[in-house]
Formats: structure tokens, sequence, C-alpha cells
């Protein structure tokens, strides 16, 4: 009988080997993830069915794990007690959020990957990414998918109080064309949450052969792709309903360019004020007082 390693929890296994997995394993892992706790209320067959795949892959999936099978895989979650911070029990709603029903609890859940979020990363890892995006020459920024949304906000704040920060991906120009002459004076702002192109781990991959510094904001999956970014900010995601929240991710991305701000200093408040300027000159942002 194999013996679960008792210093690592279920979840530290699946995120530490996620980006190994086949596509039926990761589904597995996703259906892991998402119960969190109440993984000891689901039978081997049960979460199958919610992953999708038959009751002999997941049994095929624990063993990897380093487990007999489901059975002593749910075992310790039962032994190990409730997974993260209080704020776990999403059915101990204040009253406000608890009248608001299935939007209470949504919104309880983003303030829980807040929490999280923000008890798990390092200031001196926050401090290290500043300097970085405050340091560079240049600073690419990229997302794909879900994360391109996230990679064009953190681009456009960026943009307003530093030079040279660039969109990969934007306009229609390759990645190719947007990384050239990329070295050791430039810096690369990615992110990379669930489910990650590939494209993301090349541009990273060039980035530290050309001496290029990295941060990358993603979720707790990125095990792989952490090892290739300097500094890594892991921000939970876990969603309320059918589909992932990026509310921590944007959280991040809007205290990384503040703190930037500050780091920069007068040539930052030069920039925004020239900038705010010109909006005044075209007249291209309608003014809150002709709303009135």
């Amino acid at each position: 009988m194999k013996s679960a390693d008792q210093g690592s929890s279920l979840e530290q296994r699946v995120l530490s080997s996620y980006d190994t997995f086949t596509p039926a394993e990761r589904r597995l892992a996703d259906a892991v993830i998402k119960s969190r706790g109440d993984l000891v209320r689901y039978s081997a067959t049960e979460l199958a069915l919610e992953a999708g795949v038959s009751k002999a892959s997941a049994a095929r999936f624990f063993q990897k794990l380093g487990y007999d099978g489901f059975i002593q895989a749910r075992r310790q979650v039962l032994q190990s007690g409730p997974w993260g911070s209080p704020l776990e029990a999403l059915s101990e709603l204040t009253n406000p959020l608890r009248d608001h029903g299935n939007l209470g609890r949504h919104v309880a859940n983003d303030i829980r990957n807040l929490t999280l979020t923000t008890e798990a990363i390092p200031s001196h890892d926050i401090d290290q990414a500043v300097e970085i995006l405050s340091r560079a020459r240049r600073v690419l920024v990229v997302g794909f998918r879900n994360s391109y949304s996230l990679a064009a906000y953190a681009y456009m704040v960026l943009n307003s109080i530093r030079p040279d920060v660039r969109l990969i991906g934007a306009g229609g120009l390759s990645i190719a064309e947007q990384l050239s002459g990329l070295d050791e004076s430039d810096a690369i702002l990615a992110v990379g949450f669930r489910r990650r192109h590939y494209a993301l781990r090349q541009i990273l991959e060039t980035a530290s052969t050309r001496g290029a510094s990295s941060v990358l904001v993603a979720d707790d999956t990125a095990d792989k792709t952490t090892q290739l970014a300097n500094v890594t900010l892991v921000c939970h995601n876990q969603g309320a309903g059918f589909f992932d929240s990026y509310v921590s991710g944007l959280a991040i991305l809007n205290f990384l360019c503040s703190s930037t701000v500050l780091e920069l200093g007068d040539p930052a408040w030069a920039r925004l004020s020239e900038i705010e300027e010109l909006h005044q000159n075209f007249g291209d942002l309608v003014q809150p007082e002709l709303l009135e």
C-alpha cells in the first residue's frame, strides 16, 4: 500500500502537477479544486461524472498523485479539516449578503479569493515586481484567452504612467516582431490564468534566455510556468459558479500599477498630467459637469 505524505495535502499535490496532466486529468483536477472541503461528500463515481471521465480514469488519477485511490485521498481531506481561511465557510454569510441569495454567495466567494491571495503573497515579491516594472527600459505586457482582458487593463494603466509599454499581440502583429530586440534592460508582465496558451511559456522562456526580467500574475495551477518568471504573484480564482473569478488578479494588477506610480515619482506624475492636458485639448472625454 502506498503511503500518502501527510505533509503534502491533496490540493498541493494537484497544483504542483497540474501542468503535467492530460486533458482528462485536468478536468479531474479542476473538479477536485472546485470541490475544496466538500470532496468528502463525493463518491469516486460522482467525482468522475463531475469531471466527465471514467471511474477507472479517476482511480489512476489519484494513484498518480501518490494515493492508493480516491478513498485514501478523501480520508486525508477529512482529517486535515477545512482548506484555506475561515472565509471558506461561505454558508456563514452576513445577513445582507444572505439576503442577496446566489449573488451574496458570489460576492462572498470573491472576498474569500481576495483574502487568500493577500495572505499568500509575500510583500517582498510585490516590491520586486514593482522594481522590475519601474526600472525596465520597456515593458511588454502579455495575456491570452481570458487573461487578455486583464493584460489589456494593465497595459492601459502602465502606459499612462511610464513610457514604452507595449501590449503583445495587439494590432495583429506577430509575437516574434514584438519580441525583437528584447534584452536584459526589458521586462515582461505576463498574465497567465488557466487555461494558459502555450505561447505564454515560449515568451517567458525567450525572456529568460535573453536576460529580460519577468513578472507573472497567475492562478495556483501555473506550477511549471512560475519557474520561468523572476517573480510570480499567485491569485486565487475559484469561481462561485460556472466560471473562474478574476477579481483578485485585477486587484493585484491595480495595486502593482499604483505602487509603480509611487516608485517612479515625479516622471509618472508629469506623464499623467501631460496625458490629462491632451485629453482636455482633444475634448475626447465626457466631462461630469455636462451630465448634470
